[in-house]
């Protein structure tokens, strides 16, 4: 045995070798990748664990740039901002904070993919077109009361001009295929039977392009995570900048000032 091998009983894996003068990623040494690879290229590298090519390299890169701040509307911010008030010594806290609120109601481009999964085997197992299959879901959706995800936004209620830009470049580097028009359909179909339209968002966008790209699901709220990073970073320094705790007045809905009944006053 090697007496130099840092041993690690009960662990492995298959993403990072690491040893004495050694560092390899998915195969690859460190300094190859430090030298030669963009930081997108190195993202698709460690999660999905081969090199990407061109066209996929450019269209993540391009899905990092898709959320990298939306300002005060986005509740990455707001949490950040507040801890970045209360722990002004250290940035580390706010970034955590702006991590945790990442959920179903915002950044969860993994719902679309899952949708979009979903989808995809309905048509495939019941030889449906690909209109029958978006009437189908969005009409059990619906049935079921669940929203459709990755649709709508407060801010873009016509277009979210993020969502155009990022299927813009996957379309220029032939990455929208059949999963990415499925949520077309959907949301089309969606438009349709409800009357109402909503745009695709980029939570929306960001599931259809990460899916082309061959993500899980489950990596994707973390590559969002990835795009908003440098927000956090940027907010959470300005705001350390200006010591002054970040306060909320809200309006009091309880009971009218009261006192305890004389049984319970102890004298």
């Amino acid at each position: 045995m090697d007496e130099r091998r840092i041993p690690v009983p009960g662990w492995s894996t298959a993403i990072t070798q690491v040893g004495f003068h050694k560092i390899l990623v998915r195969g690859y040494p460190l300094e190859e990748l430090i030298r030669n690879l963009s930081f997108p290229e190195v993202v698709f590298l460690t999660i999905r664990g081969e090199l990407p090519t061109k066209e996929q390299a450019r269209v993540l890169d391009a899905a990092l740039c898709a959320i990298v701040d939306h300002g005060f509307f986005a509740p990455t911010i707001v949490a950040a901002r507040v801890v970045a008030s209360a722990n002004p010594q250290s940035i580390v806290p706010a970034m955590a904070s702006g991590i945790l609120t990442v959920g179903s109601v915002t950044v969860s481009p993994q719902e679309t993919a899952e949708l979009i999964l979903e989808a995809s085997k309905l048509m495939r197992e019941e030889g449906l077109s690909m209109e029958e299959t978006a009437r189908r879901v969005v009409e059990e959706l619906r049935s079921k009361g669940r929203r459709i995800p990755g649709l709508g936004h407060p801010l873009h209620p016509d277009e979210d001009p993020r969502a155009s830009a990022l299927k813009e470049v996957a379309v220029k580097n032939g990455l929208w295929g059949q999963s990415s028009m499925l949520y077309e359909e959907i949301h089309k179909a969606f438009v349709e039977i409800s009357g109402r339209f909503l745009p695709i968002n980029i939570d929306g966008m960001l599931g259809c392009v990460l899916t082309e790209l061959g993500f899980e699901p489950k990596e994707m709220a973390g590559i969002a995570a990835i795009s908003f990073m440098p927000r956090i970073i940027a907010h959470a320094v300005e705001e350390s900048r200006d010591i002054k705790l970040r306060v909320v007045e809200g309006d009091y809905t309880g009971v009218s000032e009261r006192h305890l009944p004389p049984d319970f006053i102890r004298r």
